[in-house]
């Protein structure tokens, strides 16, 4: 490996609580010294590497492949850029990565973004074959709803009660993260394909599209977004885990913002309808006024002209006299 093995606390089987850097993290752009600086550019072993990777590598220092972060830089911002705009149109993000390494990381910037995750197995079939696996979610929520219930729980024996607890931490190291998730994701962010290749496989299988970090050692063929760099390292993982929820924590807040306001214009027209409705027929009323007409009736409102003339008109409507004979 690129570097040596994480430290006993940064691989518990606890989650980690989100980092203080978070916050920094969403305002700060990221750089090619934050790359250096977590390790992203330190390959695999020479003598280990995959040449489908060679147009992503810098070259090589004391055996060890260096990777290109002038590549690696742009092509995750536009993966980032990418589980935005999914997370913004309504979509979801499944974290996979089940290193020791990563678990902590994955597991606690998910839950922050609201996301799903995979951190302790992969099950087969977990996306080709969801409907099975929807079933097994629904039996471990029906199992933790009776552990938690006092009453329930008292009237188990002991030999069926850790049965249960026993069956609960099975489901949980493979259900936990993906309990809440009733539908396919619309996106997978996996760290080490090589690792994870059943999970590349059977998104690939469904057209899911994946966002992946590939290091030296990988094959990026299959993946849809190709992130090089450094799979191993903790200080890597750690940014790639905080860079992608902070990417899909904005998305969320997009797609938040745009369901409030069509729900505030529905209620806009909702409120214009039950106005219309309160004044009749709900259609819009328009009072025409017409002009006054000239003629007899209306002498009060015709022009002075036509008032001097209507007694001559009266006189024309009398019968004539009769004209005088000529001489």
């Amino acid at each position: 490996m690129a570097e040596t093995p994480a430290p006993p606390e940064a691989a518990g089987a606890n989650p980690a609580p989100p980092s203080t850097m978070g916050a920094h993290v969403e305002r700060a752009e990221l750089t090619v010294r934050d790359l250096l600086e977590a390790g992203v550019h330190f390959g695999h072993q020479t003598r280990r590497w995959n040449p489908r990777m060679k147009r992503f590598l810098f070259g090589e220092r004391n055996g060890v492949h260096i990777v290109d972060l002038d590549q690696t830089l742009p092509r995750f911002q536009k993966a980032l850029d990418f589980l935005r705009e999914t997370v913004a149109s309504g979509g979801k993000v499944l974290f996979v990565s089940t290193k020791r390494q990563a678990q902590s990381f994955v597991e606690a910037e998910a839950q922050r973004c609201e996301q799903y995750f995979v951190s302790r197995r992969w099950l087969g079939g977990m996306l080709t074959n969801f409907k099975t696996v929807r079933k097994s979610i629904e039996h471990y929520k029906e199992l933790l709803e009776l552990v938690a219930d006092a009453e329930k729980v008292a009237d188990l024996s002991k030999k069926e009660l850790a049965g249960i607890n026993r069956e609960v931490e099975k489901y949980k190291r493979s259900l936990d993260g993906i309990k809440e998730m009733t539908r396919l994701p619309d996106a997978l962010f996996i760290v080490d394909v090589g690792r994870e290749s059943i999970a590349v496989k059977e998104a690939n299988r469904l057209g899911i599209p994946i966002v992946a970090i590939v290091d030296s050692n990988c094959d990026p063929e299959s993946i849809d977004f190709v992130v090089p760099g450094n799979d191993d390292s903790t200080r890597a993982i750690q940014l790639y885990c905080q860079r992608v929820a902070d990417a899909c924590a904005e998305g969320a807040r997009i797609f938040n913002e745009r369901v409030q306001s069509e729900v505030s214009e529905q209620e806009r027209t909702r409120a214009a309808g039950e106005v219309a409705e309160k004044t009749g027929t709900g259609r819009v009323v328009v009072e025409i006024k017409q002009q006054p007409r000239r003629g007899r009736g209306t002498h009060s409102a015709a022009p002075r002209q036509d008032r001097e003339r209507e007694p001559e008109r009266d006189d024309a409507e009398a019968p004539s006299a009769p004209a005088p004979a000529s001489e």
